[in-house]
């Protein structure tokens, strides 16, 4: 991200597909997808690898489906803080439970 004059931020890569670009997808519905695309990617290497990810901020309205992107992975995730002003929450990854098969 690019910081403009007025202190905000702008994408480095617009993202045309947007309806803020004249794009037909709305646009806080393409960032989760992409937020939640690239989490999926992270976690399918850091997964491959047997390493732990590394903790983030992740915006909190997502939370429900970060969970079960790391389930899927073999992580549970650890809430930290929330910073109330942004919505972003500090999330942690650990291995998730395994289930012992006794059959």
């Amino acid at each position: 991200m690019a910081e403009s004059s007025e202190g905000e931020y702008e994408a480095v890569m617009p993202f045309v597909l947007t309806k803020s670009q004249g794009g037909p997808f709305d646009d806080g519905a393409f960032v989760a997808g992409m937020t939640c695309g690239a989490l999926d990617q992270e976690l399918t290497i850091t997964a491959a690898l047997h390493t732990l990810p590394r903790e983030r901020y992740i915006d909190a309205r997502f939370l429900k489906q970060v969970d079960l992107i790391a389930m899927r992975h073999g992580y549970r995730i650890e809430l930290g803080d929330l910073d109330e002003p942004s919505g972003w929450q500090v999330v942690r990854f650990e291995w998730g439970e395994t289930e012992i098969d006794n059959g």
